[in-house]
């Protein structure tokens, strides 16, 4: 399993498309454990679009604190789990949190602009 998290300074970075880097965790399904965290970003640097460079990236779910609808629908048409409202900690942290299904979540923290219309979809359950 891969999760990816948008990140800044080693943490959740709670706006998707201003964050420095994406996180991608790779997960041993059995084990739950962490097998790597590789840091990666698209080569033209961080956007809202990024979305479409992250799905391209094979991963099963985003842990994101906030997200517009635009990124979102991306994700949702990719198949790909999007989990907002996560809080603004550290990567590893935060990883565990979720496998233990211990994660609390809080609302998709993207607000106003051009990222409105992001309340519907919004769902913090796991889909096993």
């Amino acid at each position: 399993m891969k999760i990816v998290i948008p990140t800044a300074e080693g943490k959740l970075c709670p706006h998707f498309g201003h964050c420095e880097t994406f996180s991608f965790v790779e997960i041993d399904d059995t084990t739950k454990e962490i097998l790597s965290i590789v840091e990666n970003a698209p080569e033209e640097g961080v956007s809202c679009g990024s979305a479409i460079w992250v799905a391209s990236q094979h991963v099963d779910t985003v842990l994101a604190g906030g997200m517009g609808g635009r990124p979102l629908n991306i994700f949702r048409e990719n198949g790909v789990e999007v989990v907002a409202g996560c809080p603004e900690m550290d990567i590893e942290e935060l990883v565990k949190l979720y496998l233990e299904h211990t994660l609390e979540t809080g609302d998709n923290t993207c607000g106003g602009g051009h990222c409105n219309g992001h309340s519907e979809g919004h769902h913090c359950g796991h889909h096993h």
